[in-house]
């Protein structure tokens, strides 16, 4: 079977392969969207646009796959070089999406019948010297030349090629900017401009003019610096700044006069420099004490001076000599002093300079990483209609019905009444509990009841998130209605002693029944039904109760589908300490005040026809709003310790009040799509949730002793 395949090669897919029948995908969709085909990590592969780029079968060569940037805000790039809309992509490509982005070959499998090898990267300073050949009887046609090849020789690109088609390229700019056609690295290569440079190609496509765009650092050509423009010719050398970034200027083929002349050098515009003639002397010492010896030594010698006379002139000359030579040690020694007097001067002002230029640099370093902080931040930034579409499909519709038993007998539970009201007893530690029998009787009342809610798929497997009073009803509070508290008189007969208010009271906890009064039976909770339905869905898939967290008003469920669960992304524990009064939010679930929406549709099973089956479809409710008050279980004194202050619970107070019963479970979403908070309980005028972090412990298997 004919497929593609992508190998990605760096980013958090290095060294991953994924493959697409080429029959059966129309298109491949790339991004950090979670719906997106190829899809990326959002943490980590942050030059990736959320929709940044998709690869499509051309309708016209079934074989033939486009390449299109979707917008992106970091481009899209084809062997190296930066693709403006479309285009065609080919076996063995190299595509990165942005600039330090991830990496993947596009590949066909099997390969095609002929595919061309990749251009071989050489380094020019290394090359054999070029072979002169003679010119033939062709020399003097006209070649036009094809492509404009670049052959980076120093800096980030060093060793690499790219090409530009003559008759597509009128222009090709340099610069750090993103979106040049040769982007230089933002880092290694700082003597290059923003925007530099351009190449401009002339309207006859005769020549190529290279143009400096202002750039700070100047532009080069073959060593010289140019001033605004000139004519580039094959073979130029072009460098960006003094001691920046070089490259070779190249033609394919190249024209016939690419081979300069050889420079001629005439000999008579620049006869060699006359040789120095030097005088030499007898007597080398001093020219004073030289010239006296000698006159005074042929003077002697007209005169026959004496041998003592001539001893005592050559002492004197030595001694003349010994001063001078003292003099001039003296001056050295006095100069070095000097010398050495200015380096250390020197060399304090520099290193005062140097300080001031590093703490210059990291605080320029520290503007430019909180700067790209905030850009980046500002990129994940989600509406609540974006939440809602990427989401929605993770939010489900719980429906539960559930009643308490006792474990001895396995027998449901029944409130008795005593003269038509609800009958009650005080326990030894001082608690109100309904009288409980085994036996349905005349007015009594089963213990359980129905109810619907919310909840959100956190892992692919199928394990959803929701409230503690959702899932296991049970084990939350219920209100009783009013009624009156028996007690055993003298006789041991049943008397109504009191009238009982309404009142709130714990199934699970309940450990009394009616026979005999005041005997302890365990009781527990138990489900007649738990079903899970997806958004916009009309099938109901059974579920279990997985973990009940004893502290929060949260619970884990889990269903069984073939498929993969789209899960909801959860924001980190540390986000907890971040949440402020005032952060938007985006609340998603099923009201139970939301209008319902049916499905009406018959049985086609031959052996079951029935007649006409109405079932409700959940349609989940996007309710914006923000923090309204943050409520924790401690706080942080000025001292820097952590002091208990008593509140109901940690939980977050909201503005989204359009919500109500039924919509308890559901997610809380920040502005950067994460999950934050489950909505656990509320009225038209104040609503909560609990924080992440609580249910993110009941996910995991933390030790509570060391």
């Amino acid at each position: 079977m004919e497929r593609i395949v992508i190998k990605h090669l760096s980013g958090s897919k290095a060294n991953q392969e994924i493959s697409f029948p080429i029959d059966q995908v129309p298109e491949i969709s790339l991004g950090r969207d979670a719906g997106s085909t190829v899809a990326y990590d959002m943490e980590r592969d942050d030059a990736v646009s959320r929709n940044h780029a998709r690869i499509t079968r051309d309708p016209t060569q079934s074989k033939v796959f486009i390449l299109t940037d979707l917008g992106s805000r970091n481009g899209v790039f084809v062997n190296q070089s930066r693709i403006a809309g479309s285009t065609p992509l080919h076996h063995g490509d190299i595509v990165q999406l942005g600039t330090g982005g991830p990496e993947f070959s596009f590949q066909m499998d099997p390969p095609p019948a002929l595919t061309p090898k990749a251009t071989r990267q050489i380094d020019l300073r290394q090359a054999a010297p070029t072979r002169e050949i003679a010119p033939g009887p062709a020399a003097n046609a006209e070649v036009r030349p094809q492509r404009v090849l670049l052959r980076h020789l120093t800096g980030s690109k060093a060793n690499q090629e790219v090409t530009f088609p003559v008759t597509q390229t009128t222009e090709i700019t340099f610069g750090r900017d993103p979106a040049a056609s040769v982007s230089y690295d933002a880092e290694r290569d700082d003597t290059v401009s923003r925007n530099h440079a351009t190449i401009k190609r002339d309207a006859q496509q005769k020549g190529f003019t290279l143009l400096d765009l202002n750039s700070r650092n100047g532009v080069f050509v073959n060593g010289a610096r140019i001033r605004d423009n000139v004519a580039l010719h094959h073979g130029d050398l072009i460098q960006f700044g003094a001691g920046g970034p070089e490259l070779t200027f190249l033609l394919d083929p190249p024209p016939a006069d690419a081979l300069r002349a050889t420079r001629q050098f005439d000999p008579r515009q620049a006869p060699p420099a006359q040789t120095r003639e030097a005088t030499m002397t007898s007597m080398a010492p001093t020219a004073t004490g030289g010239e006296t010896a000698a006159s005074s030594a042929t003077a002697a010698g007209a005169r026959g001076v004496g041998k003592e006379t001539v001893e005592r002139l050559i002492t004197q000359t030595k001694a003349e000599s010994r001063k001078s030579m003292v003099n001039i040690v003296a001056a050295l020694l006095a100069l070095v002093a000097v010398v050495a007097g200015v380096f250390v001067f020197m060399g304090r002002e520099t290193d005062k300079k140097i300080e001031a230029t590093t703490s210059q640099v990291q605080a320029a370093k520290s503007q430019s990483e909180a700067t790209a902080s905030t850009v980046k931040a500002m990129q994940d930034l989600m509406t609540p209609k974006e939440i809602a579409a990427a989401y929605s499909g993770s939010t489900v519709y719980i429906e539960v019905s559930w009643k308490l038993i006792d474990l001895a007998s396995g027998q449901p539970l029944y409130h008795q009444s005593w003269e038509g009201k609800p009958a009650y007893v005080r326990t030894p530690k001082g608690d109100l509990e309904p009288v409980l029998t085994a036996q349905a009787q005349k007015n009594s009342v089963p213990i359980g009841g129905s109810h619907s809610g919310s909840g959100f798929a956190v892992t692919e497997n199928g394990f959803i998130l929701t409230n503690r009073h959702v899932a296991a009803p049970w084990k939350a509070y219920q209100m009783l209605p009013a009624g009156v508290r028996l007690e055993l008189n003298q006789k041991k007969e049943l008397v109504a002693v009191e009238n009982v208010p309404q009142h709130r009271w714990y199934p699970e906890k309940s450990v009394w029944s009616q026979t005999p009064l005041g005997e302890q039976k365990p009781v527990a909770g138990r489900h007649d039904r738990l079903e899970v339905t997806f958004a916009n869905n009309k099938l109901r898939i059974p579920a279990k109760l997985a973990r009940v967290s004893d502290e929060h008003d949260v619970a884990l469920i889990k269903v069984d589908t073939p498929a993969a669960v789209k899960p909801t992304v959860l924001a980190p524990e540390s986000s907890y300490e971040d949440v402020r009064p005032g952060d938007p939010i985006t609340v998603l679930g099923y009201p139970g005040v939301s209008p319902k929406v049916f499905f009406a549709g018959k049985s086609k099973d031959m052996l079951d026809p029935g007649g006409m089956n109405i079932v409700d479809i959940p349609v989940p409710t996007v309710t914006p709003g923000s923090i309204g008050k943050v409520i924790r279980g401690t706080v942080t004194t000025a001292s820097g310790g952590k002091d208990d202050y008593y509140s109901a619970s940690d939980s977050y107070q909201l503005t989204a009040n359009a919500t109500g019963p039924g919509n308890s479970g559901g997610p809380v979403f920040d502005n950067r799509g994460r999950v934050i908070g489950l909505f656990y309980a509320g009225n038209p005028t104040i609503t909560f949730a609990v924080p992440i972090k609580f249910a993110k412990e009941l996910m995991e298997v933390k030790a509570v002793l060391q």
